[in-house]
């Protein structure tokens, strides 16, 4: 893998202006993403993941807009562009959205067009990326269909989304997403509405397209045993803020940051009811999205607050080992768990 990272996010801030005032959906977050790496992005909802991906697409919509930071992404011939700097709906922005970096959303049903057929939406994209005649289209689609696992693809290619599973529209996103071959996919909750067994299959078939195309991916979920099933990079993201980064291993392992902690124990154990230990939550909730607090975002829920530095003084994203990092001014000290079986990718 390139040392050289494919993507690189610096003080990324995306806020929205509204009448109530306004919410800072990412606040000072960066991220690096590595040719061929996969990447994972953690938090509750609310917590900028999804404005995250969107930033870095373009697709933020009105009236949020990026006022600071910067998203350089490394282009196939070499060249470095900054992607926060573009018009999104310019040219150039365009001919980078969907073509050299693509994302699957988390619900295909709100993102398909109800009244165009399947083919004619995967064929748009390569009409307009690939210039193909709409015949070479049409059979690069089903092509594209049959390589994402979908039965009966041309049959499916002339079909709408109502008249399709789940699973089905799901892996349409798929093979719309890499129809033109990008080199970053994001991936926005791609398995959140679908039962186990199709999400499986669908993680399954993302990790085998990664290997034979050699595309990054940036993963987001709630799910911290699929990040610990697909990911090898870890970001932790709490109020537009990331607080804590490293590799899956050494957070599940030896977790540096109280809400990293508090996310990992309160998934459900196997044999947990049986044992009689309950389910343990997060204290508290996520405060006002319109609300500026000036000391640790995650203060007013974290059992380790002093009630006098955490309150008054931010943190800042600080190195604490060989490859993890962390927002929090007692890291070194707190003697955080992980979890004692950690499912590794």
């Amino acid at each position: 893998m390139a040392d050289t990272p494919l993507l690189k996010v610096e003080d990324l801030c995306t806020h929205y202006h509204l009448p109530q005032g306004t919410v800072r959906a990412v606040d000072g977050a960066s991220l690096s993403v590595k040719p061929g790496q996969t990447v994972g992005i953690v938090g509750e909802s609310g917590c900028g993941k999804s404005v995250m991906l969107r930033s870095i697409l373009r697709i933020v919509p009105r009236p949020g807009r990026i006022e600071s930071g910067r998203i350089l992404y490394a282009r196939a011939d070499g060249q470095v562009t900054d992607l926060a700097a573009l018009d999104q709906d310019g040219r150039a922005a365009r001919a980078i959205r969907g073509a050299e970096i693509s994302m699957i959303f988390q619900e295909p049903m709100t993102s398909l067009s109800p009244v165009h057929t399947i083919g004619d939406q995967i064929g748009e994209a390569l009409i307009l990326h690939r210039d193909l005649s709409r015949k070479a289209a049409r059979a690069e689609t089903v092509a594209a269909l049959d390589r994402v696992a979908m039965p009966r693809a041309e049959r499916i290619v002339d079909m709408y989304p109502h008249e399709i599973s789940g699973g089905m529209r799901q892996r349409a996103m798929i093979a719309m997403a890499l129809c033109c071959g990008p080199r970053l996919l994001m991936a926005d909750e791609p398995t959140t509405a679908l039962d186990v067994t199709t999400q499986a299959q669908i993680l399954a078939l993302m990790r085998r397209l990664q290997e034979e195309d050699g595309m990054a991916i940036v993963f987001v979920t709630h799910d911290l045993g699929v990040v610990a099933q697909m990911t090898e990079f870890v970001v932790i993201m709490y109020l537009g803020r990331v607080v804590e980064t490293g590799p899956v291993r050494d957070i599940y392992y030896r977790p540096k940051h109280p809400y990293t902690h508090a996310l990992l124990h309160s998934i459900p154990k196997l044999g947990q009811r049986r044992a009689g230990a309950r389910l343990q939550s997060v204290k508290g909730g996520l405060p006002d999205p319109y609300l500026t607090m000036t000391g640790c975002p995650f203060a007013p829920r974290c059992p380790h607050n002093d009630g006098d530095r955490c309150e008054r003084e931010a943190p800042a994203l600080r190195s604490v080992g060989a490859a993890q990092e962390v927002r929090c001014h007692y890291a070194e000290r707190l003697d955080l768990q992980g979890v004692r079986k950690a499912v590794t990718a």
